[in-house]
């Protein structure tokens, strides 16, 4: 093929609208049904819908659910696959109850005494997930506890987090 070369701009130029055409699809095509259906909902704002919420995403095993309830501000890598592994460990399991509960005043006192976490918002509620499986140790059956907060009207999983930097570093 002969005629003028094809400069760089021009070339990237082509590309992205051929790019574009292709995400476009055919001239006056409608989305997918599926494609509007994966709208985001909103985060829980009140108590019994954070419990629904959850109750789901366990049963459906939904981890993209989880990941957008949970509050990942000033989470090290590390923490955060050890939280998605935690709330891996309760998808498909029977769930015998799931409440709301005020969280005592003392209740962080434990973790946050040695000054070293910190909860990354504050936590107001705990949600207890109780799991319908015999008891591993001692009478209580298995159960999850999530640290809950508000940030912006709705209900959000808040992480304990690193006050400071990582060790040697």
């Amino acid at each position: 093929m002969r005629g003028r070369p094809i400069t760089k701009p021009g070339l990237r130029l082509a590309a992205l609208a051929l790019a574009a055409g292709l995400l476009a699809g055919p001239a006056g095509a409608q989305p997918a049904p599926e494609a509007t259906a994966g709208a985001v909902a909103p985060l829980p704002a009140q108590g019994d819908a954070l419990v629904a919420y959850v109750t789901k995403a366990l049963t459906d095993h939904d981890l993209p659910a989880f990941e957008r309830l949970v509050n990942w501000t000033g989470t090290r890598a590390q923490r955060r696959r050890l939280t998605l592994y935690q709330i891996r460990s309760g998808f498909g399991r029977p769930i015998r109850a799931a409440t709301l509960e005020p969280m005592p005043e003392d209740g962080l006192a434990e973790a946050t005494s040695r000054g070293t976490l910190k909860a990354n918002m504050p936590v107001t509620e705990r949600l207890r997930v109780v799991f319908d499986e015999p008891p591993v140790e001692g009478d209580a059956p298995p159960t999850s506890v999530f640290l809950v907060g508000r940030e912006g009207g709705s209900y959000r999983i808040a992480l304990l987090v690193p006050t400071g930097p990582p060790k040697g570093k």
